[in-house]
């Protein structure tokens, strides 16, 4: 994946600049487009202002598409490149600008396409150890003399520590680099997944659920932070959809997995299986899977200090001079280290903005992981009374359905994003808007989830009456596949939403939505027998697709408001760091004057 492929990089950045100034005047002399402006290396790749003059305008269009090429969001305010949160233009238009001509990365086009296939390699893992155990539930009740509340009890720990162990491992991730992470943590899961399939009581296997899940369910969230290191806004809804999407298939086709193998051997054999399977792809990723981290090596031109950070398949020569090795982009590295901090990702999920997006798309996955379990629930019972292995291939229409949304998603995000984006800057051209007008991208994003927010309460409320009454299975076929593109769908776009507001912490940003979504859903499966008892199935899911429907209408809120919250907040947050260096500035020259005296 990582050999050379040529030095064909620059040309491809040239032949897809953002279609952002296609409608520019053809007598500018803009930029080349495959520079990009040191100074704006790491400033956010959002459309800035258009000024009224001509030379002005000149300079903002070449400015920004420069930015376009070959930068991307250090900023985490969300507000446009070049223009500060007042609105007015964060450089001096008579200022000289330096010119970078390193790309933004040293990947192709078709090597990021590589790494999107190791990070869903690693992460697929994370995916398939719940719902591989759902066919299994059974065969574990009768082994153990188990009811149905305590069985459950094994899937909601692992979805609940799915969901907690990446709030922590983010941060590490984007304070040491993405490859150690992801590589120990498949080693843990690894490890607990030998234990598993030995494990003697019901006990050890709670206990080694909880590690397994601790080990593997950072490698989803972090793998989005890999694709942020070397994607540009313009792009990224594609391979962060794609990279989410894919390695979440595991939960549409993990049930057929399990069930064919449970139904061939027993329900420890899907244990094995997921040691072979992990065990293969850590020794794909540890030599596959390069450091992508800025701060540590740029555009992938700056060789790791670190050993855990360093690539083997980079000692060849080839691969050294493919990147660069001897002449490094010293200008691409990231010069702001973050800071560690563990519980970053719970600050992140308690603003307003990001609560308020991230619950209706968490509630909407919670309903669907109730779906799978009740596949296998339902359909190995009265009236269908389906075989093991045919209640595995009853999850196919969902795992079809995943990989749809997951895989067009991602290109219809970037193409709405390049019309909005467009429609934006030629609105400023024109004066039909404000000058400081600051780019929403709470609004773009958001948009695009809105239709399968609303399909989604309508599949989930079909599927729920069609098992519960016994209606023909393709009912239930059907609705599961729509109701698998939309949750897709949506966690594609709001990952994309997250690494575009905290592109320096990619990898925290993205376990926020991770956090929101295990816990909901680990809290539906906890509650999934006893209201199915009191309220039977198609009560079930009429109930929680009551409370979707009203989760939705949270959407709107931060599309209209979350960007002023956003700006509001950080307006206040910068006038209490001014307050503190004054009063450093004050208590310094006290100090000084206090030891002149002595």
């Amino acid at each position: 994946m990582l050999v050379m492929e040529g030095n064909s990089q620059a040309q491809r950045d040239s032949d897809s600049v953002s279609e952002v100034h296609s409608d520019s005047p053809a007598s500018f002399d803009l930029a080349p487009r495959h520079y990009y402006h040191k100074s704006d290396e790491y400033a956010d790749e959002y459309p800035a202002g258009v000024p009224s003059s001509l030379g002005s305008l000149q300079q903002a269009v070449s400015r920004t598409r420069t930015k376009e090429i070959g930068s991307d969001s250090g900023d985490e305010s969300g507000s446009p490149s070049g223009i500060k949160q007042d609105g007015h233009e964060s450089e001096d238009e008579g200022q000289p600008e330096e010119v970078s001509t390193a790309p933004y990365t040293l990947l192709s086009y078709s090597q990021k396409w590589g790494m999107v296939a190791v990070l869903t390699m690693c992460g697929f893992w994370s995916s398939l150890g719940s719902p591989i155990y759902y066919p299994a539930l059974r065969q574990l009740e009768k082994e153990f003399h188990l009811n149905e509340s305590q069985v459950n009890v094994t899937v909601v720990v692992y979805l609940l520590f799915q969901g907690i162990a990446p709030t922590f491992s983010g941060g590490l991730a984007d304070r040491y680099g993405r490859r150690p992470i992801i590589l120990g943590g498949m080693l843990v899961y690894v490890v607990a997944s030998i234990g598993l399939a030995r494990a003697p009581s019901y006990g050890v296997i709670v206990f080694l659920r909880i590690v397994q899940s601790i080990g593997i369910s950072p490698t989803i969230a972090i793998s989005s932070g890999v694709v942020s290191d070397y994607t540009l806004k313009r792009e990224r809804g594609t391979f962060v959809g794609a990279t989410s999407g894919f390695v979440l298939i595991g939960q549409g086709i993990g049930p057929l997995l399990g069930a064919v193998i449970a139904a061939r051997w027993d329900w420890r054999a899907i244990f094995w299986f997921l040691v072979i399977g992990c065990g293969t792809s850590m020794l794909i990723a540890f030599f596959l899977l390069p450091e992508t981290k800025r701060t540590i090596v740029g555009n992938l031109s700056i060789e790791p200090k670190k050993l855990i950070n360093k690539n083997p398949l980079f000692l060849l020569p080839g691969v050294r001079r493919r990147f660069k090795y001897d002449n490094p982009d010293y200008e691409t590295l990231d010069p702001t280290i973050p800071e560690l901090d563990l519980v970053s990702a719970f600050k992140i999920t308690a603003r307003p903005e990001i609560f308020l997006s991230l619950f209706p798309a968490g509630m909407q996955f919670a309903m669907w992981t109730l779906m799978l379990s009740c596949i296998a629930s339902q359909l190995s019972i009265a009236p269908y009374n389906y075989h093991l292995t045919i209640v595995g291939v009853c999850y196919l229409p969902a795992g079809i359905g995943g990989l749809c949304g997951s895989f067009f998603t991602g290109r219809i995000i970037d193409l709405y994003y390049r019309r909005v984006v467009r429609k934006f800057q030629q609105d400023k051209a024109e004066g039909k808007i404000p000058e400081n007008q600051v780019f929403n991208i709470f609004r773009v994003r958001l948009m695009c989830v809105l239709p399968q927010n609303f399909i989604a309460v309508v599949s989930f409320l079909l599927f729920g009456w069609s098992v519960d009454k016994g209606w023909k299975i393709p009912a239930a076929l059907i609705t599961s596949c729509v109701s698998s593109y939309c949750a897709m769908s949506t966690l594609s776009t709001m990952t994309t939403l997250l690494v575009d507001l905290y592109p320096k912490k990619s990898s925290t940003a993205s376990s926020c939505f991770n956090f929101v979504r295990c816990s909901l859903s680990s809290i539906f499966m906890g509650c999934l027998a006893k209201m199915k008892t009191s309220m039977t199935v198609g009560g079930t899911f009429s109930f929680l697709s009551g409370l979707l429907l009203c989760a939705n209408f949270l959407t709107f809120i931060p599309m209209m408001y979350g960007l002023k919250w956003k700006m509001s907040r950080e307006a206040k947050d910068e006038d209490a760091r001014q307050v503190r260096q004054e009063k450093e500035e004050i208590h310094y020259p006290v100090q000084d004057m206090k030891s002149t005296m002595k």
